[in-house]
Parts: C-alpha cells; structure tokens; sequence
C-alpha cells in the first residue's frame, strides 16, 4: 500500500489529549454507545478495538493484567513484538459487557487510545489484514510507520484517500469508528461502492442530538 507523502505516515504521538468531560463517566459513553457498538441483528459482526499502547503507559500493564479474560493479539510479530512490546499496537475483541470493553471504550474515550473496528472475520483473519499496513512504502522507496489506529492519524487519512488505498484498507464488512477531536461524537467510517461514508453520531445530553449527520 503506497500511501506518498500523505500525514497518515509518521511516527510521533503528538496529538493532544482531549479529557473526558467530568459529567461524562465511563459508564455513560459504554451506554450510549452501545446500540451503535454492538447493533441488534448484526451479531455475525465482531467489535474490535486497535489498541494503542504508546499512547499511555498503563495500556500495556492493563492489557497484560486482562489477557486472560480478554482475546487480543500484538500487530508486531517476532522479535519486533518482544522488543516493543510497550507501545506496540494490539488488536482486541470487545465483548457487549466485558470489563476489558468498558475500560478501553468506557475509560479510553477522548483520550485517543485507538481504533473501534467492526468486521465480520475472526481476530486472527483481522489481525492479518491489518499487519499488511503497519509499515507502507513512501516516495522514493521510503518505508514508514503508519499509525492507522491513531483516531487523529486515521480520521486525517480517510478523507484525502484515494479509491485504491480504501479498497486495501477495508476488509470484509469492516467499518472503522473512533472518537472526533472534542470526544463530542462517535464517528463511522465505511466503503460503499468504492466511495468513502462518513457519519457523525452526537453524545450529547439534548434532545435531538442522537441524530446522525452523514457526510
């Protein structure tokens, strides 16, 4: 996947931390979220967080602590994944109720933790696809760390790119959600018929805000 010189392609955490709002609990964003995490009738589609471990410095002890109850996979392979295994990516499945779901998507919200992903493979087939983009090539035969499971970095890339880098990075029925910039919405990524749908779902408390916006 050759991605140019696009702001998808670097390897700083420099995006600012936006803070829960404190009338928002953990609580509250799993609830309100929930009927779009996890939709009725779609139960053949997984919910999957990309999990960003550089980003804090305790994602990697609380994932280590939850790896029991909780199926997750390192994107980094052999000795890269040993080496970095701290601020490595992971790939984890987020179960309707779960302790591991409502830390990451509960406590993570606004904090830039990473990647809301709903697919309808298992995590092992996921996992494979999306270690395909952890390092693209670059002009010139450059290689570079892309951060797809950075919200900023992937909100940024999906509306600049072009049909051919949409069709390589969704897979079978995925759709990608992440936080906005002011942790306000929830906003949906899909592929439909090539072009790219984007649809902002308010958290807000008043009537009305609940409303889709579709762009």
């Amino acid at each position: 996947m050759n991605q140019g010189t696009n702001p998808g392609m670097n390897s700083g955490t420099g995006r600012a931390i936006t803070e829960l709002s404190p009338r928002r609990s953990p609580q509250e964003v799993v609830a309100r979220l929930a009927h779009h995490l996890w939709p009725q009738g779609d139960e053949a589609r997984a919910l999957y967080m990309i999990v960003d471990a550089a980003r804090d410095p305790g994602l990697y002890p609380g994932l280590l602590a939850r790896e029991e109850e909780a199926d997750m996979r390192s994107l980094y392979q052999g000795d890269t994944a040993t080496e970095l295994a701290e601020v490595a990516p992971y790939l984890v499945r987020l179960t309707r109720g779960s302790a591991v779901a409502d830390w990451l998507v509960g406590e993570g919200w606004g904090r830039g933790w990473g990647i809301l992903v709903l697919a309808d493979d298992d995590i092992d087939a996921v996992r494979r696809h999306f270690r395909k983009f952890t390092i693209v090539n670059g002009e010139g035969g450059a290689t570079y760390l892309f951060r797809f499971y950075d919200p900023a970095v992937l909100g940024s890339f999906l509306p600049i790119s072009d049909e051919a880098q949409r069709a390589a990075l969704f897979g079978p029925g995925i759709r990608f959600m992440m936080e906005d910039a002011g942790a306000d919405a929830l906003v949906l990524f899909e592929s439909v018929n090539g072009d790219l749908r984007r649809v902002e779902i308010p958290l807000r408390t008043n009537p009305g805000a609940d409303a889709p916006r579709i762009r």
